[in-house]
């Protein structure tokens, strides 16, 4: 079987750290890697006092999503099992997506189903709407050993071969949060990697009771960073086209959430901190983009207007 890393990025959540690590310690996983992102709860404390299975890594700061590449560049693992601090695989999730790496020599990324719970392990969301798995599934049923065709993955329940993600650069860095995963599923089916959906292979997400960013700094970076994306990965007709309809779907959807304003700073900010991504920009070719855009918009549409309906009918 292929040597596989655990990758943690970790903020202040030393408690749910604990339960993830545990679970892996009955799991094939040859090391783990810890990346504190500068936690003020005693995280960094608590994971040297692990055994040496658990390789602790000290930034000095908050890298968010860079840590992972930190982290991959020590890695001694062929494969990467990428995680959250909240998050992990359940038993025979990693030994399916190893499997799928072993028949697929070009698979690059390989997504697992997500599972919300709550303390007690109670699910809390799963298959619904807005969920990973019904925006990635996109109505195909069933679950393939091959997987689905994705133009995406959920960034803490994954697995992804190293080489391949050395050889992209890995994830984009001034993004900071999310958007990450589509902009790496991009780059690296440009390179001829494949990205794909591994319904069969589940992981159980810790729900907080309280999130450590709220839903306002979320829908923030990602207004932000996905006109960076478009602007980064686009040619410039079709950037111009996508940049209206997705202007027009992030403000329905943060006037629907009540935050208008968000909307409004994360538009500003993508062009006022448009030097963190000056001479970035690399247009990928058409084949590429219809590939990595699968259908995502078609996807968002319906997310859309699924909302729509439960605020419209609330109790049906």
């Amino acid at each position: 079987m292929a040597v596989v890393s655990a990758v943690i990025i970790t903020r202040n959540r030393q408690d749910a750290l604990a339960i993830v690590l545990q679970r892996l310690r009955d799991l094939p996983v040859e090391e783990i890697l810890v990346v504190d992102n500068d936690s003020t709860d005693g995280t960094a404390d608590f994971v040297r006092g692990l055994d040496d299975s658990v390789r602790l890594l000290e930034p000095g700061e908050n890298l968010a999503l860079a840590g992972r590449n930190l982290a991959a560049d020590q890695a001694t693992g062929e494969l990467l099992l990428m995680l959250d601090d909240d998050a992990y695989p359940l038993p025979g999730a990693i030994e399916t997506l190893v499997e799928a790496f072993r028949a697929d020599p070009k698979l690059g990324v390989a997504g697992g189903f997500v599972r919300d719970i709550d303390s007690h392990g109670n699910t809390l969301r799963a298959t619904e709407l807005g969920t990973f798995d019904w925006l990635l599934r996109a109505g195909r049923k069933g679950e393939p050993a091959e997987g689905f065709p994705a133009f995406s993955f959920p960034e803490g329940a994954c697995m992804i071969r190293r080489s391949a993600y050395l050889e992209v650069g890995g994830f984009f860095e001034p993004y900071f949060l999310t958007s990450s995963e589509i902009d790496l599923a991009a780059r690296m089916l440009e390179r001829g990697w494949d990205v794909r959906y591994f319904p069969g292979s589940p992981f159980d997400h810790m729900k907080a009771e309280s999130e450590r960013q709220t839903a306002d700094v979320n829908l923030y970076y990602r207004i932000r960073n996905h006109l960076w994306y478009i602007w980064l990965r686009f040619p410039a007709p079709l950037a111009v086209r996508r940049t209206a309809g997705y202007l027009a779907f992030d403000l329905i959807e943060s006037t629907y959430r009540g935050v208008p304003g968000t909307w409004a700073r994360g538009v500003r900010d993508a062009w006022r901190q448009r030097d963190q991504v000056r001479g970035e920009r690399r247009p990928l070719p058409r084949d590429v983009l219809r590939r990595a855009e699968l259908n995502r918009g078609r996807m968002h549409v319906r997310l859309l207007a699924g909302q729509l309906r439960k605020k419209l009918r609330p109790g049906r």
